[in-house]
């Protein structure tokens, strides 16, 4: 059986308290733009919707309904990076193929879209989606031009973290055949153990800390649970991102010579990381430098 065919990331879910405000401080911030809202029922149960961001789309996500998983997550584990959604050819033949692999959905895909269980992928949940929105700018939408403080053309990556990097790949690797760009996973917890390619973009494996005071240090907040956690943003340059972000309030957790997290409560609660670097493998390759000639985005 041929697997079915990932095109791209349709977008990274964030988890909010507010959805107004946490655009509006992504849009301060890096230029971020609603794309498209709604206040919908089940199954997602969100006040909220997809939005540009660098080269990717970001949806942000308040739930309407606390007994719905988005609403129940969020009381439990506050808010963040909820899931990773991929954009494939055909949801049918997929929600076929990840059946007869052991990551059965969680609802037919009648609307376009549905789930797989975190249980059966490491702990990460995806979302998978043949949707073509009018207003998504792969589907002949247009990209908003906003900037905001900081220049964030791309996002550099989504991360997760994982129990066991190395089998995580297995797995994932079994479900459609990601190319695997890095894979070191004896790496620190505060490093990437391992990173697929999503065709558009890189999603990045770290290994869980063992503690929860560990994983705090790390990554300002601690759930001892595998999941997806991060959100990296390739800069244009650290070092004026870092003096923007100090002006404008927002705490440094840890920084390194190429990489610096801000604290999520400074950033309505969503771990990111401000990066000039580009990963190794990245299917877009290295970051032009703004204003060269790109041809599409």
């Amino acid at each position: 059986m041929t697997t079915p065919n990932v095109r791209w990331t349709f977008h990274g879910t964030v988890l909010v308290h507010d959805y107004d405000a946490a655009l509006a401080w992504l849009n301060r911030m890096t230029g971020c733009t609603a794309l498209e809202f709604s206040d919908a029922g089940p199954p997602v149960s969100r006040r909220g919707g997809c939005c540009s961001l660098g080269d990717n789309l970001l949806e942000l996500m308040e739930p309407n309904d606390p007994a719905s998983p988005g609403g129940r997550y969020l009381e439990r584990f506050g808010p963040g990076l909820f899931n990773i959604a991929l954009q494939v050819d055909d949801i049918q033949a997929m929600s076929d193929h990840l059946g007869a692999h052991g990551a059965p959905v969680a609802f037919p895909p009648e609307q376009g879209f549905t789930f797989t269980r975190p249980r059966d992928t490491c702990g990460i949940q995806f979302e998978w989606a043949d949707i073509q929105g009018e207003w998504d700018p792969r589907f002949g939408g247009a990209w908003p031009s906003a900037r905001g403080l900081i220049e964030t053309p791309r996002i550099a990556w989504w991360g997760a973290l994982v129990s066991d990097p190395g089998e995580a790949v297995r797995r994932l690797n079994a479900l459609w055949p990601a190319p695997v760009l890095h894979l070191d996973p004896s790496a620190p917890p505060d490093r990437i153990a391992a990173a697929l390619s999503l065709g558009d973009g890189v999603l990045a494996l770290y290994r869980l800390p063992e503690t929860l005071e560990e994983e705090r240090a790390l990554w300002g907040v601690a759930t001892g649970k595998a999941r997806t956690h991060l959100i990296a943003l390739r800069v244009t340059s650290l070092a004026d991102a870092c003096v923007t972000l100090t002006a404008e309030g927002v705490r440094l957790l840890r920084e390194s010579a190429d990489e610096i997290v801000t604290r999520p409560e400074d950033c309505h609660g969503l771990v990111i990381s401000w990066t000039e670097r580009d990963l190794s493998g990245d299917p877009r390759g290295p970051l032009r430098p703004i204003g060269a000639t790109t041809g599409s985005r």
